[in-house]
Protein backbone atom coordinates (compact mmCIF):
# COMPACT_ATOMS: atom_id res chain seq x y z
CA UNK A 1 0.00 0.00 0.00
CA UNK A 2 1.12 3.50 -0.65
CA UNK A 3 1.35 5.08 2.76
CA UNK A 4 -0.01 8.39 1.51
CA UNK A 5 -2.76 7.02 -0.75
CA UNK A 6 -3.65 3.71 0.89
CA UNK A 7 -3.58 2.03 -2.53
CA UNK A 8 -2.12 -1.44 -3.08
CA UNK A 9 1.18 -1.17 -4.93
CA UNK A 10 2.00 -4.86 -5.29
CA UNK A 11 0.63 -8.25 -4.25
CA UNK A 12 3.21 -10.94 -3.51
CA UNK A 13 1.81 -14.40 -4.13
CA UNK A 14 3.37 -17.81 -3.64
CA UNK A 15 2.81 -19.15 -0.13
CA UNK A 16 0.29 -22.00 0.06
CA UNK A 17 -0.87 -21.17 3.61
CA UNK A 18 -1.16 -18.27 6.06
CA UNK A 19 1.64 -15.71 6.19
CA UNK A 20 2.61 -15.14 9.84
CA UNK A 21 5.47 -12.67 9.62
CA UNK A 22 6.98 -10.16 7.22
CA UNK A 23 10.23 -8.19 7.47
CA UNK A 24 11.64 -5.47 5.23
CA UNK A 25 15.39 -4.95 4.87
CA UNK A 26 17.03 -1.73 6.01
CA UNK A 27 17.68 -0.60 2.41
CA UNK A 28 14.16 -1.57 1.28
CA UNK A 29 15.73 -4.02 -1.20
CA UNK A 30 14.17 -7.20 0.25
CA UNK A 31 10.97 -8.32 1.84
CA UNK A 32 10.95 -11.67 3.65
CA UNK A 33 7.83 -13.63 4.56
CA UNK A 34 7.33 -16.67 6.79
CA UNK A 35 4.32 -18.95 6.48
CA UNK A 36 2.34 -21.88 7.83
CA UNK A 37 3.52 -23.72 4.69
CA UNK A 38 6.89 -24.06 6.55
CA UNK A 39 8.76 -21.87 4.06
CA UNK A 40 10.37 -18.47 3.96
CA UNK A 41 10.26 -16.45 0.79
CA UNK A 42 12.66 -13.65 -0.09
CA UNK A 43 11.24 -11.10 -2.51
CA UNK A 44 12.57 -8.06 -4.33
CA UNK A 45 10.67 -5.15 -2.84
CA UNK A 46 11.04 -3.06 -6.00
CA UNK A 47 9.99 -5.66 -8.59
CA UNK A 48 7.97 -8.09 -6.49
CA UNK A 49 9.93 -11.02 -7.93
CA UNK A 50 10.66 -14.07 -5.80
CA UNK A 51 14.42 -14.15 -5.24
CA UNK A 52 14.77 -17.19 -3.02
CA UNK A 53 12.70 -19.93 -1.38
CA UNK A 54 14.09 -21.06 2.00
CA UNK A 55 13.07 -24.56 3.08
CA UNK A 56 14.17 -26.52 6.13
CA UNK A 57 11.72 -25.95 8.98
CA UNK A 58 9.53 -28.90 9.87
CA UNK A 59 6.51 -26.82 10.87
CA UNK A 60 5.01 -23.32 10.65
CA UNK A 61 7.35 -20.34 10.35
CA UNK A 62 6.06 -17.85 12.92
CA UNK A 63 8.62 -15.05 12.79
CA UNK A 64 11.30 -13.71 10.45
CA UNK A 65 13.98 -11.01 10.71
CA UNK A 66 16.63 -9.66 8.32
CA UNK A 67 20.09 -8.61 9.46
CA UNK A 68 20.96 -4.93 9.06
CA UNK A 69 23.81 -5.80 6.69
CA UNK A 70 21.36 -7.93 4.64
CA UNK A 71 23.65 -10.96 4.84
CA UNK A 72 21.28 -13.28 6.69
CA UNK A 73 17.71 -14.02 7.66
CA UNK A 74 16.59 -15.50 10.98
CA UNK A 75 13.40 -17.50 11.44
CA UNK A 76 11.51 -18.97 14.38
CA UNK A 77 9.25 -21.97 13.91
CA UNK A 78 6.66 -24.20 15.53
CA UNK A 79 9.24 -26.99 15.11
CA UNK A 80 10.94 -25.46 18.23
CA UNK A 81 14.00 -24.26 16.31
CA UNK A 82 15.49 -21.02 15.11
CA UNK A 83 17.31 -21.06 11.78
CA UNK A 84 19.88 -18.64 10.45
CA UNK A 85 19.97 -18.49 6.64
CA UNK A 86 22.47 -16.98 4.22
CA UNK A 87 20.55 -14.43 2.18
CA UNK A 88 22.88 -14.89 -0.80
CA UNK A 89 22.96 -18.71 -0.97
CA UNK A 90 19.68 -19.58 0.77
CA UNK A 91 21.47 -22.22 2.85
CA UNK A 92 20.92 -22.75 6.57
CA UNK A 93 24.09 -21.66 8.38
CA UNK A 94 22.93 -22.40 11.94
CA UNK A 95 20.10 -24.20 13.71
CA UNK A 96 19.56 -22.93 17.25
CA UNK A 97 17.98 -25.45 19.60
CA UNK A 98 16.91 -24.97 23.20
CA UNK A 99 13.28 -24.00 23.19
CA UNK A 100 10.89 -26.67 24.45
CA UNK A 101 7.92 -25.09 22.69
CA UNK A 102 7.02 -23.30 19.48
CA UNK A 103 9.18 -20.26 18.70
CA UNK A 104 6.76 -17.39 18.17
CA UNK A 105 9.07 -14.41 17.81
CA UNK A 106 12.68 -13.58 16.89
CA UNK A 107 14.41 -10.20 16.97
CA UNK A 108 18.01 -9.28 16.10
CA UNK A 109 20.07 -6.79 18.10
CA UNK A 110 21.02 -3.57 16.32
CA UNK A 111 24.55 -4.90 15.69
CA UNK A 112 23.27 -8.32 14.48
CA UNK A 113 25.39 -10.08 17.12
CA UNK A 114 22.55 -11.29 19.32
CA UNK A 115 19.10 -12.71 18.86
CA UNK A 116 16.21 -12.68 21.32
CA UNK A 117 13.45 -15.28 21.02
CA UNK A 118 10.11 -15.90 22.66
CA UNK A 119 8.03 -19.07 22.71
CA UNK A 120 5.47 -21.16 24.52
CA UNK A 121 8.15 -22.94 26.57
CA UNK A 122 6.64 -24.39 29.72
CA UNK A 123 8.90 -22.14 31.83
CA UNK A 124 7.87 -18.98 29.88
CA UNK A 125 11.42 -17.90 29.06
CA UNK A 126 12.82 -15.44 26.59
CA UNK A 127 16.17 -16.64 25.34
CA UNK A 128 19.19 -14.61 24.19
CA UNK A 129 21.55 -16.17 21.63
CA UNK A 130 25.08 -15.22 20.56
CA UNK A 131 25.05 -15.58 16.77
CA UNK A 132 28.83 -15.86 16.49
CA UNK A 133 28.72 -19.13 18.43
CA UNK A 134 25.07 -20.19 18.04
CA UNK A 135 24.90 -20.64 21.81
CA UNK A 136 22.27 -19.42 24.20
CA UNK A 137 23.77 -16.80 26.55
CA UNK A 138 20.82 -15.90 28.77
CA UNK A 139 17.38 -17.02 29.88
CA UNK A 140 15.10 -14.13 30.77
CA UNK A 141 12.55 -15.25 33.37
CA UNK A 142 9.48 -13.70 34.91
CA UNK A 143 6.64 -14.23 32.46
CA UNK A 144 3.64 -16.24 33.62
CA UNK A 145 2.49 -17.33 30.17
CA UNK A 146 3.67 -17.65 26.56
CA UNK A 147 5.99 -15.03 25.08
CA UNK A 148 4.39 -14.31 21.71
CA UNK A 149 6.36 -11.23 20.67
CA UNK A 150 9.80 -9.80 21.45
CA UNK A 151 11.38 -6.48 20.54
CA UNK A 152 14.54 -4.57 21.36
CA UNK A 153 14.97 -0.86 21.89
Amino acid sequence: MGLTTGEVIRVLEGHSDCVNSVAISKTDQYIVSGSDDSTIRVWSLTSGDLIRLLQGHGDWVNSVAISRDEQFVVSGSSDKTIRVWSLTSGETTQVLRGHTGEVFSVKLSSDDKYLVSGSDDEDYLMRVWDLSTGLQTQELKGHTDWVCSVNLI
